[in-house]
């Protein structure tokens, strides 16, 4: 039986997470997109420094953009 948990498990969500990811950029416009491209790289060092509710929030933003849903709060 194989563990529920580990590298390799990791690393296949990993990439489904990253193929998921692709496929939803490819559909948002390119306007959302250069909006995206700043708004990723401050969830990551949200993320680094602790702030779940700055990135829960950044989260919620970034959701509505690839949803098509309210313009950028940014």
């Amino acid at each position: 039986m194989k563990a529920l948990v580990g590298p390799d498990l990791d690393a296949v969500g990993d990439e489904q997470d990253v193929a998921e990811f692709r496929r939803g950029f490819a559909v948002v416009g390119e306007n959302n997109r250069r909006i995206l491209t700043i708004l990723i790289p401050k969830l990551v060092a949200l993320q680094e420094r602790g702030d779940s509710a700055a990135a829960l929030r950044l989260i919620a933003e970034i959701k509505r953009i690839v949803t098509g849903g309210e313009k950028a709060l940014h």
